[in-house]
């Protein structure tokens, strides 16, 4: 096995970033959308508005060679107001109204930040390179720039049955709360959520 270097995003992975998310949620991302994986990685590269400058995100890789294998995005402040404009109605356009409103609305109801908490937006690992503690070294990193920056604590939100769990019992966090959404439900098939919370040792 190569060697798996964490790194600290930087813009020119975006699109591997986008790609790397989407195959690893492709089952949600795809679920009740007449849209191909393809058609949702070009979406999302239209309307998100990450960047390394954004200081209310904490935002690493993992890289094999030169190769993007893992991303973790942890929300941790106030997010910078976005000056991207995202083309609406030509995303309506070229892949229908309701295909967008449902990603939309997909994206927003998968969102269960409390804005006091560090929270991890998103975690994915290359389907071929999982089981090989990447996801693991990828929290250890983001904890420990956290607890620098003077955080307590970091939550995150799994989807029931999603095997990862095991991961997340491993390290030290405990289940806080369950959430049963029906929109979310609806939205990607899914309709129970664990909320997830580790408490950093002072």
């Amino acid at each position: 096995m190569s060697q798996i270097n964490i790194e600290k995003y930087q813009d020119l992975y975006f699109e591997d970033m986008i790609s790397l998310i989407v195959d690893s949620f492709n089952s949600k991302f795809c679920y009740r959308q007449k849209l191909t994986e393809d058609d949702i990685k070009t979406i999302l590269s239209v309307i998100w508005d990450i960047t390394s400058e954004d200081t209310g995100y904490l935002h690493y890789i993992a890289k094999e060679d030169q190769h993007v294998v893992g991303v973790i995005l942890v929300r941790c402040g106030a997010i910078r107001k976005s000056h991207k404009k995202t083309p609406v109605f030509s995303l309506f356009y070229l892949y229908g109204f309701l295909n967008i409103l449902r990603l939309f609305f997909k994206l927003s109801v998968l969102e269960v930040h409390d804005p006091e908490d560090c929270y991890i937006e998103h975690i994915a690992v290359n389907e071929s390179m999982r089981g090989q503690g990447i996801g693991a070294k990828l929290i250890v990193q983001v904890e420990k720039e956290l607890q620098n920056r003077g955080f307590s604590s970091l939550t995150l939100a799994v989807a029931k049955g999603n095997p990862a769990k095991h991961l997340y019992d491993q390290i030290g966090f405990k289940e806080t709360d369950i959430i049963n959404n029906r929109y979310k439900y609806y939205l990607t098939g899914i309709k129970q959520w664990k909320v997830m919370k580790k408490e950093f040792k002072k």
